[in-house]
């Protein structure tokens, strides 16, 4: 069956002119070319992009049109959706800028699968799926993210013990249409073609220009969820008893407090969601309030200490909010996503990410504490936001899979951003790769080659040369995954 979203076509980015290719069969020279453009920002402002031409297509058509193109649509052709990865990791100098964010119609809901195309939001399709009373396996928190972009790069969720296992979107794409960077159009499905399908997934965009894609789905399950709030030491003790319990993970840290704030999930199969759970006040602290509140405090305060009070007391305020009204016996699932705000302006967050093996987190998470306490110490800068973590189960469904090889737990540092934010990540980035950490190439910052070749080692070879036989003449490919690639021998 047709269920299509009927969607006003999007604005143009930051002032922009944005080109539209005519629709298929409709006459017209497609667009020009537009140097000297002022930039195109990330959602958080953090990276600008500068392409020579911006072209949104509106058809499968239009995409290999401008694949095909080399002399009008420079090299790389970069796909991009709503422009959330804080990496450098989307569009390219002098390139071509691929908006996908018109194709957007969902093609068929199935008994057990969705189809839509890329540019289609994960929060819609959600929606969309709850009208049929299906849901998909992972309800991500960022809900503006395009099926495009959770195909082919990569997500994070707490794995749910069950018909959920993983915690990684691209997991449950059963099928996607490619342009490949010849122009020629193709269709991979897991069964078929299980091979380019784990390549494909997490190949950010490397491989081909998704055009569609089909995710499985299951009936609408109401989920268990609760917070608890626990001191480092409890953390390390309370956790595997709750894997035990098949209780997915999701954590808040709270290094200047020597605390966790655990959020526990579970599924009820078989059984109906009837509230809420209080989810719209989880996703209020992050689509507003906690980036409003933190930017607040650091205007008013006199000086940095006062600052950290004042942090320290909405900290606990929000602490004790999560474990009063976030939660239930029998939420709704897809009430955990989130619709971000398109420009979201001072309140903003930003983030970045390193996952760990399991045996080793623990000792991981206690050295984390100390080197925020101790950075802070040294610079004067903290977080302002908390930390948040997940527990995601090993995952070979992808090459560039981060839990290729065990179960692991993440942190994930949070600010409202600025300079010293990314002076911080640079540091960051250090102790995670002293600490044999995997970084996500769309949600990690200010990599280095060095660092990337030891998290992934001879998969990241062998992604290279993967890489070069998909696409011999660098269609696709940006100067930063170049950069990065210099690590795998041989390229």
């Amino acid at each position: 069956m047709m269920k299509p979203i009927s969607q006003t076509s999007p604005a143009p980015r930051s002032g922009l002119s944005e080109v539209a290719l005519p629709a298929a069969g409709q006459a017209g020279e497609g667009p020009e070319q537009r140097p000297g453009l002022a930039g195109v920002p990330n959602w958080d402002h953090g990276v600008t992009y500068r392409p020579a031409v911006i072209v949104m297509p509106r058809s499968v058509d239009d995409v290999v049109r401008v694949v095909s193109d080399t002399a009008t649509y420079p090299s790389p052709v970069r796909a991009v959706g709503k422009l959330h990865s804080p990496a450098p990791c989307s569009a390219d100098e002098g390139g071509t800028m691929l908006d996908m964010t018109s194709m957007t119609r969902i093609l068929e809901v199935g008994s057990d699968f969705v189809t839509a195309e890329a540019g289609a939001l994960y929060i819609d399709v959600a929606e969309e799926l709850a009208r049929h009373d299906r849901q998909f396996h992972i309800n991500t928190e960022i809900g503006t993210v395009t099926l495009g972009a959770v195909a082919c790069a990569a997500t994070k969720d707490s794995s749910l013990i069950g018909s959920s296992h993983y915690g990684q979107v691209s997991s449950f794409v059963s099928a996607v249409k490619v342009v490949k960077p010849d122009g020629t159009v193709c269709k991979f499905t897991e069964n078929e073609h299980p091979e380019e399908m784990r390549q494909l997934r997490l190949s950010y965009g490397l491989l081909g220009v998704v055009v569609e894609v089909t995710l499985k789905t299951q009936p609408v399950t109401a989920l268990f969820a609760e917070h608890r709030e626990y001191s480092l030491a409890e953390f390390r003790e309370a956790v595997p008893e709750l894997i035990a319990q098949n209780f997915a993970l999701m954590m808040y840290f709270y290094p200047f407090a020597d605390c966790v704030v655990l959020e526990v999930r579970r599924e009820e199969p078989n059984t109906k969601p009837t509230s809420s759970g209080g989810w719209w006040l989880r996703n209020a602290f992050w689509r507003k309030l906690g980036p409003l509140f933190a930017l607040s405090i650091r205007r008013i305060a006199p000086t940095d200490a006062v600052e950290h009070v004042l942090l320290r007391f909405y900290d606990r305020f929000m602490r004790r909010g999560m474990c009063w009204f976030v939660g239930g016996k029998l939420t709704l699932p897809h009430a955990q996503i989130i619709r971000h705000v398109d420009e979201p302006g001072d309140n903003k967050f930003v983030f970045s990410m390193w996952s760990f093996q399991e045996d080793k987190y623990f000792d991981t998470l206690e050295a984390y504490f100390r080197f925020c306490n101790e950075y802070a110490e040294q610079t004067g800068f903290r977080c302002n936001l908390p930390a948040v973590g997940y527990r995601i189960v090993q995952d070979r469904n992808a090459l560039l899979s981060y839990t290729h090889d065990s179960n692991a737990l993440s942190i994930d540092p949070v600010s409202t951003g600025g300079p010293e934010w990314e002076e911080f990540l640079k540091a960051f980035n250090v102790f995670c790769s002293e600490r044999d950490g995997h970084p996500l190439l769309n949600q990690t910052k200010h990599l280095t080659a060095a660092q990337v070749r030891k998290a992934y080692g001879i998969r990241w070879e062998e992604f290279a040369r993967v890489r070069g036989k998909w696409d011999p003449k660098d269609r696709l490919l940006s100067h930063y995954f170049a950069d990065l690639l210099k690590s795998a021998r041989g390229t």
